[in-house]
């Protein structure tokens, strides 16, 4: 159901009571749960966890190199869970029972959001309107 990211990159991300970041195709990711971040190194992986629901502040050195990556794979598992790889850096955001994990907002308000529990709700993109359809009932242009 959430849209193929995959060769989009990340151009932007900030924290700021969430690990807020913007794709290349205008796509808004909004993290405010811990994130599992799994990096590769040539002697294995390595993992770390952050919590982005702090006031505004720069990128941990684990989150870095997310600016300019270009997303591999976004998945999420039917327990809410969210994955997103990038070359040699993985995040994983557990869905959680009190909070909404993580939302991506899209083009024209679509917008995917998981709820508390880990349900996945979709929120299609508006409608868009022609200056015809603005028109009250019997005006003419």
């Amino acid at each position: 159901m959430i849209p193929d990211f995959a060769g989009q990159t990340i151009d932007i991300a900030r924290i700021d009571w969430g690990l807020h970041f913007w794709t290349s195709e205008n796509w808004e990711f909004v993290i405010e749960c811990p994130i599992v971040v799994s990096v590769q190194r040539d002697d294995g992986v390595e993992q770390s966890a952050f919590d982005p629901a702090v006031s505004e502040r720069p990128l941990p050195p684990e989150l870095e190199p997310i600016v300019g990556a270009r997303i591999d794979q976004v998945l999420v598992s039917g327990a809410g869970d969210l994955s997103i790889q990038l070359p040699g850096l993985h995040l994983t955001v557990p869905a959680t029972e009190m909070y909404e994990a993580w939302h991506v907002i899209g083009k024209r308000g679509e917008m995917f959001i998981c709820s508390p529990g880990g349900e996945l709700m979709h929120f299609p993109p508006l409608a868009e309107t022609s200056a015809q359809d603005d028109e009250a009932p019997g005006e003419e242009t």
